[in-house]
């Protein structure tokens, strides 16, 4: 079946789908902040921290980073922390598997060292592994201390490894407690990636419609302003209202995104009319 937004708009692709390549999102100020400090912690090779609230474009904001990784200077592999009691077991067995290592039996610590054996061989055949561990406000403090290994390899002034650390604002209320401090002082930085600025939203929605092949402007000033209220300059609200405004638009034959299309787009992601018919029938 077609995309009806697509087929109305004549497009050439979704502009709010999540597979958006990295060369068509749109660098808000604080992405393009976030950028510099990865390039920075890159040449440092400090172990990095990326919070951001869900839908803040953390993730957008990794894989333009590592787009710009050649591929024969990186290796790149990244892992999610899963939420369980021993949360580091299937960390480090997930990064073996994605080096092809085999996984030690039931032995965390045989699996760290032979970790850290893998990143160093790669370090010294020219090529930097960069691991990228997501949720990370799911790692307790027993994980925390264990990785610290990774932290402070052989006492080196530039590791043979770039951590990237990237979870919400909880990452940090761990990270506060006192036998952790020394986990703290060996993270290079840590960048806290912001919404939108209200000024940012109508460059923000012209760059996704120009990715997908529309060159026109269907977001009048007001109604992209209305987008960053409602959203609260948080980019995964903004392109699901974005796309339910422009699902409207093209139900009902608009070239334009207009205020019925806004109050159509928030009740579908409030699901606010769906509550009040709940109600009117109880």
């Amino acid at each position: 079946m077609k995309d009806l937004i697509v087929e109305h708009f004549q497009l050439r692709r979704h502009p709010f789908s999540v597979e958006i390549e990295a060369d068509g999102l749109y660098p808000f100020k604080s992405f393009q902040q976030g950028m510099l400090r990865m390039e920075q912690a890159t040449h440092s090779r400090s172990p990095v921290l990326v919070i951001a609230e869900p839908g803040a474009g953390k993730t957008a904001l990794i894989r333009s980073y590592c787009h710009k990784l050649a591929a024969s200077s990186f290796e790149v592999r990244s892992q999610l922390v899963v939420l369980n009691k021993s949360p580091i077991r299937p960390l480090l067995d997930g990064f073996l598997t994605g080096f092809g290592e085999q996984i030690p039996f039931n032995n965390p610590a045989r699996s760290l060292e032979r970790l850290k054996a893998c990143l160093a061989r790669i370090y010294d055949q020219g090529r930097l592994p960069v691991l990228l561990i997501d949720d990370a406000h799911h790692l307790n403090a027993s994980a925390w201390l264990i990785l610290k290994a990774l932290m402070n390899y052989e006492l080196d002034s530039k590791l043979p490894c770039l951590l990237v650390f990237m979870g919400k604002s909880e990452t940090l209320s761990t990270l506060g407690l006192n036998e952790l401090q020394e986990v703290r002082e060996r993270l290079g930085l840590c960048f806290h990636l912001r919404p939108l600025k209200s000024q940012e939203i109508e460059a923000y929605l012209e760059k996704r419609l120009k990715w997908a092949g529309l060159k026109k402007t269907v977001f009048p000033s007001d109604i992209a302003d209305q987008i960053w209220r409602h959203a609260q300059g948080n980019p995964r609200r903004i392109n699901r209202l974005a796309e339910k405004c422009m699902l409207s638009a093209a139900s009902n034959r608009r070239e334009l995104i207009d205020g019925n299309c806004l109050e159509e787009a928030v009740s579908e992601t409030t699901f606010q009319s769906f509550r009040k018919d709940e109600e009117a029938l109880c």
